[in-house]
């Protein structure tokens, strides 16, 4: 069939582009007689304008209303279709895309791609639907304003950005949120879900002749965009100094968080900063677990540094004990740091981050529903490959890299502190 071109075969996943611009990313597994479905669009919270904020995350929830093909009036509504059939299906949306998934029996494929292919440019929600939508959208807007851990990193991320979108939560300002119409979202969607702006991976008990026919016939149709999708331009001006973020809150708990500055997860120093994080705080034997959960300073500990499309931030994140000031557990972090760059660290350090980590990326792969999940957030990230590459990446990474990117990245004037305390 003339309408998918081969790009490439990488990983056990091959490449194919549909002439609308759809790539398609395929793998059979046999080893279940199950077929993993998800489309990721390319479109974020970091796609939002101001005074939009908010909307990638309700158009997701939107989505499951009725589309031209699959609604309720012929007894095929989205919301609950695919479930009949007995499949599970979600969708997500965060900083850099969404994404729409189903894991499902192989025979009921057709249908899963079916639907995907009409929801993309057959949604017919309203304003009707989008009012129905909006107590579950305020309830998980609520359900994040009560969560200390969650409204820290909200303040830490708008400290640190002076300009790039990922300083405003994917779920979106309160007034934005509220202010959302159906006549709004539907140019917001008139502008990124098209077929030249998406990924469909498809991964399974299914053969790629079986796959390609079904492709060509549901989504071949489709027509790319009228328009050229909108890129941002939005570029964050190198920070100087440090940020602090101080919050006080009457949820009885204390939490110190001290976050960097990173760059994109397609940079070639990212493999050797997600061993840097693993090191010190990646597990029980990690520096800051045993600095501050085994001396009794917290209870709990972690550590984020996700490969984004652009650059992001590794962030720390102490829970700390009852009578532990966040100034001290801050200052324990720094000078496990500064202890790292100064003396290096051992190879057992560096080998038992690496097993972490690729065995951490072995679960994340271990069954096509958990694979096509990883590809979609490489994808995201604006590489498949990303993931895979990564773990390559981290089984040459030596001791000195290490410090080499702490001396680089963790740094006074690319960190942004955090502290929530009772009060």
């Amino acid at each position: 069939m003339k309408e998918l071109k081969k790009i490439q075969t990488k990983y056990g996943v091959t490449e194919y582009r549909l002439q609308n611009g759809l790539r398609v990313l395929y793998k059979e597994e046999k080893a279940a007689p199950v077929v993993a479905v998800c489309i990721t669009f390319h479109v974020g919270s970091r796609n939002e304008a101001a005074g939009h904020t908010g909307s990638t995350h309700i158009l997701e929830h939107l989505l499951f209303k009725d589309s031209k093909n699959f609604n309720k009036a012929n007894g095929k509504n989205i919301a609950g279709h695919l479930d009949w059939l007995g499949a599970y299906v979600n969708a997500t949306t965060w900083l850099d895309r969404t994404n729409y998934f189903e894991l499902l029996p192989d025979t009921a494929l057709e249908e899963a791609l079916a639907l995907e292919a009409d929801r993309m440019r057959g949604s017919r929600f309203t304003d009707e639907d989008l009012a129905s939508e909006m107590t579950v959208v305020r309830n998980e807007y609520e359900r994040g304003r009560n969560n200390p851990f969650e409204l820290l990193d909200e303040e830490i991320m708008y400290k640190a950005f002076s300009k790039h979108p990922y300083r405003i939560p994917t779920i979106g300002t309160k007034e934005d949120i509220e202010n959302s119409t159906a006549a709004r979202l539907r140019k917001f969607y008139d502008i990124f879900y098209w077929p030249n702006n998406a990924t469909l991976s498809v991964m399974g008990n299914v053969s790629w002749r079986q796959v390609e026919k079904l492709i060509v016939k549901y989504f071949a149709p489709i027509p790319p965009s009228p328009h050229p999708i909108p890129r941002l331009t939005i570029k964050e001006p190198e920070q100087t100094s440090p940020r602090k973020v101080l919050l006080k809150k009457p949820l009885g708990i204390t939490i110190a968080s001290l976050a960097y500055k990173v760059p994109e997860g397609r940079h070639k120093d990212y493999p050797t900063l997600l061993m840097l994080a693993t090191v010190l705080a990646g597990g029980f034997s990690s520096r800051l677990q045993k600095a501050l959960v085994d001396r009794g300073l917290a209870s709990d500990l972690s550590v984020f540094c996700p490969p984004l499309f652009d650059p992001g931030v590794a962030t720390f994140t102490a829970h700390l004990a009852d009578g532990v000031s966040g100034t001290a557990a801050l200052g324990v972090m720094r000078k496990e740091i500064a202890a790292l760059i100064k003396r290096g660290v051992s190879k057992d350090e560096v080998a038992g981050a690496r097993e972490r980590i690729l065995a951490q990326s072995a679960y994340e792969r271990d069954g096509v529903f958990t694979e096509v999940r990883a590809v979609s957030e490489a994808t995201a990230a604006g590489d498949w490959t990303l993931g895979y590459r990564i773990e390559d990446a981290v089984k040459r990474i030596k001791p000195a890299d290490i410090v080499r990117v702490a001396k680089k990245y963790f740094i006074p004037q690319k960190e942004t502190s955090g502290i929530l305390m009772n009060g």
